[in-house]
């Protein structure tokens, strides 16, 4: 079957019908998502929600989160050669360019809303989806390596192999404009693979929320937890990382990152403190 196809320009074409191609990036979204599934399917019930309650956060979580990356992918290119390339129409509607913060964002105001239509506690939720958006981010941070987006880093100078640092000449991001750019003269040189280091940072992070699902914190503490730690590596890694940047110095990313920041550890430091200040008195 494999050998029926060809990958270039970040997807996988077929060898025998010349229009038939799939994106390695769908299919690292659908196992996002239906990993998020399976999860539901036995954590839903263990705290008292219903199953079917999970499929409709699913199913607005899949939808706004691609809504939301693709007209965040429009604002943070359009002052850039690439958006010029082509039409709003073009670029909202291509296979490429899917920014999380935008899909985050509003994929959270819809789940947030199903929650509140479903006379659902929105904190205590939102706590029970975390270890599942957690891991979402591992398989969609994977779709970025395998379909070559641009989403990586500068020149690895470290001599470190995959998956550390890569080449990526079939991806569906120019790889000879980036050669160009970084590495003039030097076709064996890779780029710093900032997509893994992501991944694998939000697994470890996945399986310590996993771990802490069943501890009695503060709602919402484990949310903005989650929050606090993934703002702050997108903040690091984005030094790395080649997003313009055009939001007071920093890129878009970072400056989000920034204001999730302060809001998690506000929000975490109070409910503790809170909590804390409830016993006391209760004792």
């Amino acid at each position: 079957m494999l050998a029926a196809c060809t990958y270039r320009e970040g997807m996988l074409k077929s060898t025998i019908i010349s229009w038939a191609q799939v994106s390695p990036y769908g299919i690292t979204m659908a196992l996002a998502f239906y990993s998020a599934f399976l999860l539901i399917e036995r954590e839903f019930p263990r705290v008292g929600l219903k199953v079917q309650l999970g499929d409709y956060i699913l199913l607005a979580g899949v939808i706004g989160g691609i809504v939301g990356a693709k007209i965040a992918y429009v604002i943070e290119i359009r002052n850039t050669p690439e958006f010029m390339q082509g039409s709003l129409f073009s670029h909202l509607f291509s296979g490429a360019g899917l920014t999380w913060y935008g899909g985050f964002i509003l994929a959270s105001a819809a789940i947030i809303f199903i929650l509140w239509r479903n006379k659902v506690n929105i904190l205590f939720g939102i706590d029970t989806m975390t270890p599942m958006l957690a891991l979402g981010y591992v398989f969609g941070r994977s779709g970025c390596i395998f379909s070559g987006d641009g989403c990586y880093g500068g020149l690895c100078t470290m001599n470190w192999p995959a998956p550390f640092c890569m080449a990526f000449p079939n991806g569906a991001a120019s790889w000879a404009d980036w050669l160009t750019k970084h590495a003039p003269g030097n076709p064996a040189a890779t780029a710093i693979n900032t997509p893994f280091f992501e991944s694998a940072f939000s697994f470890v992070c996945f399986l310590f929320l996993w771990g802490i699902r069943k501890k009695q914190w503060p709602l919402g503490a484990k949310f903005f937890l989650y929050l606090f730690l993934h703002a702050l590596f997108r903040f690091s890694i984005e030094f790395i990382r080649l997003n313009p940047r055009d939001v007071f110095g920093v890129s878009q990313a970072q400056f989000i990152s920034l204001i999730l920041m302060a809001i998690s550890i506000g929000y975490v430091a109070v409910a503790f403190m809170r909590r804390s200040m409830l016993q006391n008195r209760a004792s």
